[in-house]
């Protein structure tokens, strides 16, 4: 029993240790980063997608959360994202898709016109305010 805790653990040291070694790790630390997103262009989809992407590369360990409202619920609606299997890939990697209470009114997109992973927030401006408040970084996302 010893020898396999030890060398489950020694598998993720190890893990970790190749994580930090890529070139295109530049550290392991937790950051936190809020993404604005308002464009339902599908090259500003796959823009936004890309970015998160690149986060995670450089740093693996970041909390990043993309808050979609006006058009860019277009990135979280079934009907219209691009993106969907990836954003499925990005969720399952911790990033958190939000959608804008306040634009699915608007726009009369309700909850279950969705993609699976998008949650909902009461305001895309609120949930923005907040996570800044809290302490992280904000990126306004797509081009």
């Amino acid at each position: 029993m010893k020898k396999l805790i030890f060398s489950m653990l020694l598998a993720g040291f190890s893990n970790v240790t190749l994580a930090q070694q890529s070139p295109d790790v530049v550290d392991m630390k937790k950051h936190h980063i809020v993404i604005q997103f308002n464009d339902g262009e599908a090259a500003s989809q796959d823009a936004v997608v890309g970015q998160v992407k690149n986060i995670l590369t450089a740093w693996p360990n970041a909390e990043v959360e993309v808050i979609c409202h006006s058009s860019g619920l277009d990135l979280l609606t079934s009907a219209k994202s691009e993106v969907g299997k990836t954003l499925t890939e990005l969720s399952a990697k911790g990033v958190i898709f939000s959608a804008c209470n306040n634009s699915m009114r608007k726009r009369n997109v309700k909850k279950e016109d969705l993609v699976s992973v998008a949650r909902v927030v009461p305001s895309a401006m609120i949930q923005l305010t907040l996570r800044q408040e809290e302490g992280w970084a904000y990126v306004k996302g797509g081009h």
